[in-house]
């Protein structure tokens, strides 16, 4: 029970970021390894989260701290070694759209076990199982697209100016580690809020926590969007150089 609900929506949204790769999609066996791979950043990162054991107040400063600290750097980390990893040889990075494929494969990755290690011995597995499959999976997902959409820019992009590059590399980590951190801070902040009893900063941050939610959708809709029509131009030229060459063939021949 508890794994169906822990592997379930991470399933279901790799299903559907492989059908909206609509062009030419990854073939399969990349992309298990892309799901392996984020498996492996979990490990990496429980390893050295509970290695560090850094602990914080409980307080709104270190529910901020620790969203931040325990939960979004190391995490994204460990997702972007993972990426580059399969990404440095990968012949079949080949499209714009490709780089959120493979950031949204090693996040599932990810996801699917911090969502086994959540669900294992909960005592209210369903709710639990239904929250995480509702809330975290997807945050992971939009995650992943800001991390593999800036990815690709960088890969692809080569007549933008040096500054430009640099700007773009290190938003590949650092727009998902605020995303991430923003995620989990307000909705730590509004938890221990609610637990103080002050009610009025706790509904504060979980508006704020539901603001995060709408932008990072709608960034991702849109970023998807833009590779996605990159990839639809490259097509098009593409089939455009074909058409001439078979047309200059046939005229010769004539």
């Amino acid at each position: 029970m508890f794994l169906l609900l822990a592997l379930l929506p991470v399933a279901v949204l790799l299903l559907f970021i492989y059908f909206v790769d609509k062009y030419r999609h990854e073939p399969w066996p990349e992309i298990l390894k892309a799901v392996a791979a984020g498996v492996i950043s979990a490990f990496i990162v429980l390893t050295v989260v509970l290695s560090l054991n850094l602990q914080f107040q409980p307080s709104a400063k270190g529910a901020i701290a620790d969203a931040f600290i325990n939960a979004a750097i190391p995490e994204e980390l460990a997702k972007f070694l993972m990426l580059w990893l399969i990404l440095r040889s990968n012949k079949h990075f080949d499209e714009y759209f490709d780089g959120i494929v493979y950031a949204v494969c090693v996040s599932m990755g990810f996801a699917a076990l911090e969502n086994i290690l959540y669900l294992f011995g909960e005592e209210d597995v369903l709710a639990v199982g239904i929250a995480r499959g509702v809330i975290s999976v997807p945050a992971h997902f939009l995650f992943a697209v800001a991390m593999g959409y800036y990815y690709s820019i960088v890969h692809f992009s080569h007549n933008i100016t040096r500054n430009l590059r640099l700007f773009y590399a290190a938003c590949v980590l650092v727009v998902p580690i605020l995303l991430h951190g923003l995620f989990d801070a307000f909705l730590m902040v509004a938890s221990y809020s609610a637990e103080q009893m002050n009610f009025t900063f706790a509904g504060i941050c979980a508006v704020a926590f539901v603001a995060v939610c709408i932008f990072m959708v709608v960034f991702a809709f849109k970023k998807c969007k833009r590779m996605l029509d990159a990839d639809k131009q490259y097509f098009d030229m593409l089939a455009k150089q074909q058409f001439n060459q078979y047309w200059q063939m046939s005229q010769q021949r004539n």
